[in-house]
């Protein structure tokens, strides 16, 4: 399997696509939620090695969201012309429910947002119901779905995903729940949903990287850029404090970070300065990088 270098904001996970069973309705949404209860275990396995994973992210229309899709997007393509790659299509699930300036740039399919204040000031929610909304409709050839976000092992996403929407309103409902779990929520709903539906999980320990937490870039396939790196001039982590270099993509909210970042003082772990070059490829490479994305 040819993943190689995969560039993503976000945790990204594969899944097995299936189709729809069951139905339960929500009382306020209204969609199949086919809750499986005495199915046997599931275990993720590849079919044949000829199989392609098609490439799904959730985003906004936001500035933050675009400039993080367009260099996603940039590395999915450099990686599914690799020979050999299992890259299939892609697509970008925009939950804003109205068209952007990406559009033509990006495979992009428009959803809605859920009903206004379900989602209880934590738009994330939006992800589940975004995917609820997409497999509804998608016509999808690739016998796997890559998807972006959540870090777990998927299968069964059609029948997952409306019960994932379900339990994340239900956890958000209740205060406890809410401030235990924070913002990774939206993501603990989903293994409820998953555990529900009797499905299994293998999990790979070195599929993904996250600087600046891990050093090694050897036989890892994603660079996950979540957490701020801050490092002073000797090369030393100041996690928590501001250092005299720094990369943080929160900085960049309203517009894409400059093109030609500073590389890394000189100790900084590899993973870091991987990170920073392949942040600098796309922003040169992708057209109009300076003013497309801006809020």
């Amino acid at each position: 399997m040819v993943l190689a270098f995969f560039f993503v904001t976000y945790n990204l996970v594969f899944m097995i696509k299936h189709h729809k069973g069951g139905s339960w309705v929500a009382d306020e949404l209204g969609f199949l939620d086919p809750l499986i209860r005495n199915i046997p275990g599931k275990v993720m396995v590849l079919a044949n090695s000829n199989s392609k994973f098609h490439v799904a992210v959730t985003a906004t229309d936001a500035a933050y969201s675009q400039w993080q899709c367009r260099i996603m997007y940039y590395w999915y393509k450099k990686v599914k012309d690799m020979p050999g790659s299992d890259m299939g299509k892609f697509t970008r699930i925009v939950h804003s429910g109205r068209p952007d300036q990406l559009m033509d740039e990006i495979p992009t399919f428009v959803v809605d947002p859920l009903p206004a204040g379900l989602d209880r000031g934590y738009v994330v929610m939006n992800r589940p119901w975004a995917f609820v909304q997409w497999l509804e409709k998608a016509d999808i050839e690739e016998e796997y779905i890559l998807m972006a976000e959540p870090d777990h092992i998927f299968s069964l996403l059609e029948e997952i995903a409306p019960t994932w929407v379900n339990i994340s309103l239900q956890m958000k409902d209740d205060p406890e729940t809410d401030e235990t779990f924070g913002w990774v929520l939206e993501m603990y709903a989903y293994a409820v949903a998953s555990a529900l539906h009797g499905v299994r999980h293998i999990l790979h320990d070195n599929f993904m990287l996250q600087p600046p937490w891990d050093f090694d870039v050897e036989n890892k396939f994603i660079i996950h850029y979540t957490y701020a790196c801050d490092y002073n001039l000797k090369g030393e982590l100041t996690y928590g404090k501001i250092g005299e270099w720094r990369f943080n993509k929160r900085f960049y909210l309203t517009g894409p970070p400059p093109k030609n970042l500073s590389l890394p003082p000189p100790g900084v772990p590899e993973s870091v300065v991987l990170l920073v070059k392949m942040i600098n490829e796309a922003t040169a490479n992708i057209p109009k990088w300076d003013s497309l994305n801006r809020s």
